[in-house]
């Protein structure tokens, strides 16, 4: 029988717009973002990097030819404080854990007590499907350093299509006043990844350190 649980996905930085995120990915991993497409119904669209492993990193943004959805984007890029946050340039909001071991694993995790991202809708970009875990606002988890949920309801996972990069992630910082209650909900979620770090900050804060073909890269 297998194991619930969840695992490290991907990676998720917010631009103004895409190119901004491609020049971005240009200029600060020394790489070319691909791929990418339209979200079905969310008004966002995206272009990708790939990282080591089964991973990647998701440059997102608001799509500006969609219609308003009628839900709340992801990540908070409906909120004021992620705006604030990428005014200057993009930058990194929230990062995704998949969930594995059974077909509704995502339910199972999603519902886990006051885990706040309990909503799970079905999303789709070409021919990938997959459901995740929305708070009903579209804000983020604990200012990001939570992770939002997703169950890949297809064969083939995203970064099995992009080119290789160079670039892969060193370790993800989960900072928190009172860390505590973050490791608890990891565990609570069956997340085990040592290369992500929960520890005690002076507010919510997501890092994330890359190595890159320019050299070592830190994603805040």
């Amino acid at each position: 029988m297998s194991v619930l649980a969840s695992e490290f996905d991907h990676l998720v930085v917010a631009a103004q717009t895409l190119d901004e995120g491609r020049a971005w990915a240009r200029e600060t991993l020394g790489v070319e973002a691909v791929g990418g497409g339209k979200h079905d119904g969310l008004a966002t669209h995206n272009t990708l990097i790939k990282l080591d492993g089964k991973r990647y990193l998701e440059i997102i943004a608001i799509d500006p030819d969609a219609d308003v959805p009628n839900v709340p984007r992801w990540f908070g890029l409906d909120t004021l404080e992620v705006r604030e946050h990428i005014k200057h340039g993009p930058r990194l909001v929230a990062w995704v854990a998949r969930c594995k071991g059974a077909l509704n694993a995502i339910e199972q995790l999603a519902a886990t007590h006051t885990y706040s991202a309990n909503l799970v809708r079905s999303a789709s970009r070409a021919d990938f499907r997959w459901r995740f875990a929305f708070t009903p606002n579209g804000e983020r988890i604990a200012g990001g350093t939570l992770p939002h949920l997703i169950q890949w309801d297809c064969h083939t996972h995203p970064s099995e299509r992009l080119p290789e990069s160079a670039v892969s992630l060193t370790a993800l910082m989960l900072g928190a006043p009172e860390p505590e209650p973050l490791a608890a909900m990891l565990e609570a979620l069956h997340f085990s990844d040592a290369r992500v770090q929960v520890g005690q900050s002076t507010a919510s804060h997501l890092v994330a350190m890359l190595q890159t073909p320019l050299g070592s890269v830190v994603l805040d």
